[in-house]
């Protein structure tokens, strides 16, 4: 082993390579299944209720979570 295979104790943490990337990812499967609930309900003549506004607010809220998060990282 060299030497330079160590960090040295006064350098910072690395952060992790891609920060955020699963938020984003569980927010937009969210929002998929969410949109296509909505589009079997249409289809199908349901009708949609406030519950449907709750899982969107929840995947946005996954979704921008994972955004400001890969935004913060750089």
């Amino acid at each position: 082993m060299s030497w330079t295979d160590h960090r040295p104790p006064w350098l910072p943490p690395i952060p992790p390579p891609h920060p955020g990337r699963w938020l984003i990812a569980i927010g937009l499967l969210i929002l998929a299944g969410a949109f296509v609930f909505i589009l079997v309900m249409t289809v199908v003549g349901g009708t949609h209720t406030l519950w449907t506004l709750v899982t969107i607010l929840v995947g946005l809220a996954f979704l921008l979570g994972g955004l400001l998060t890969r935004r913060r990282g750089r």
